[in-house]
């Protein structure tokens, strides 16, 4: 999210070869009158001498996100909002496995939350067991004071039919399901 003006908008950014989904979510926030009808194209710069692909869209800025916005920069830095509960939907949490999920083999789901403090990622993993039934850990992300939450596989069975419904079919790997061919 980023403040402009009066108000604030979101910025979507995902690799060149999700734009799959990044044209999904593109539709999905279009027909709520979010952003503009401008579909997301893949792009190119240089970095360290080395090409990356992306694709990227914003919303429109209203002062409506404001709240959203101040709720999670109070000062400037990113933290969880105390109001995060009841917005963790079926729809967030699918869309937070497409973002920043991983699928590790044999062990379950990584969902990168590095940038949130330890006591932030443990009132996360205490929504998430309260909420969905899931049985998490917190492991460190490999730097200091970092930290992610695993959802160990066992909780497939109590995760997949929360998320299925919502997940783009190009994202269904983060699930341990077979990736489909797109072509």
């Amino acid at each position: 999210m980023e403040r402009d003006g009066n108000g604030s908008r979101f910025c979507f950014y995902q690799k060149g070869e999700h734009i799959e989904y990044i044209l999904w979510l593109h539709s999905i926030l279009f027909k709520h009158g979010y952003c503009k009808e401008n579909i997301p194209q893949i792009q190119s710069r240089m970095i360290n001498n080395k090409l990356f692909y992306y694709c990227r869209f914003i919303t429109f800025t209203y002062s409506s996100f404001n709240w959203i916005y101040e709720g999670f920069y109070p000062k400037g830095k990113k933290v969880i909002p105390v109001w995060i509960e009841e917005y963790i939907t079926p729809l967030a949490l699918a869309i937070w496995i497409m973002d920043d999920g991983t699928w590790i083999k044999n062990r379950g789901i990584k969902l990168c939350t590095n940038s949130f403090s330890l006591s932030e990622v443990k009132y996360l993993v205490s929504i998430l067991e309260k909420k969905y039934g899931f049985k998490l850990s917190i492991v460190s992300a490999g730097a200091i004071n970092q930290y992610n939450i695993y959802i160990p596989k066992v909780n497939l069975p109590i995760l997949i039919p929360i998320v299925l419904p919502h997940m783009h079919p190009y994202f269904l790997y983060k699930l341990n399901m077979i990736k489909p061919n797109l072509d």
